[in-house]
């Protein structure tokens, strides 16, 4: 079901919390953000690279960054199904959960298809919607609480992050769930069983 990590700038993350993300998130991984100097970052990966992904946010602790890895539920593994998802100029989102919605086409996931027939249409009806706080704040109310959201809007440089109460904050980061996180490299207080390692991908 993925895992999303905000990361403040000047925080670390730890590289046994990406080794452990990667070894049940392995579908395709991306970063967006701002760097210190005010430039945006967005990059997104099909293949799941913990060496080069911790090696990346090494260099980048002076970042801003939401960073996702995902673990497929709808739709291929592929690039068009990789986060973030640029849903308008400067607007990028990232999700960790499952949406209940019509999937036209199975080769796509449910957050594709929430970006392309809902809130791109959305955004291009309603130029500057995306960024209003009162609709940050009707996502936040009608957003189910087993989904979290982050939304980057890359102009403002500023991150919103939809249902943070049901993720968890640790050393400075939040992160969405820890239930796809192996906890024989990253243990945490509330992890829970040890899933078993998936062989490949579903």
């Amino acid at each position: 079901m993925c895992v999303l990590i905000h990361k403040p700038a000047g925080i670390a993350v730890p590289d046994t919390l990406i080794e452990a993300a990667a070894i049940y998130n392995a579908d395709g991984w991306g970063v967006m953000g701002r760097t210190a100097s005010g430039e945006t970052v967005v990059e997104r990966h099909v293949a799941v690279d913990s060496t080069r992904a911790m090696t990346f946010l090494r260099r980048h602790r002076d970042s801003e960054l939401a960073i996702h890895l995902r673990r497929k539920t709808y739709g291929a593994v592929s690039a068009c199904n990789a986060h973030p998802f640029k849903i308008d100029r400067g607007i990028y989102l990232m999700h960790n959960g499952s949406f209940d919605l019509p999937i036209g086409d199975p080769a796509h996931s449910d957050t594709w298809h929430l970006v392309h027939e809902i809130l791109r249409p959305l955004a291009h009806g309603y130029p500057g919607l995306l960024t209003d706080r009162a609709f940050t704040r009707l996502l936040d109310s009608v957003v189910p609480v087993d989904n979290r959201l982050v939304l980057f809007d890359a102009v403002g440089q500023v991150f919103h992050i939809v249902n943070r109460g049901a993720g968890i904050d640790y050393l400075g980061l939040w992160i969405s769930s820890v239930r796809w996180l192996d906890a024989r490299i990253f243990p945490t207080p509330s992890a829970g069983p040890v899933p078993e390692p998936i062989a490949e991908s579903a």
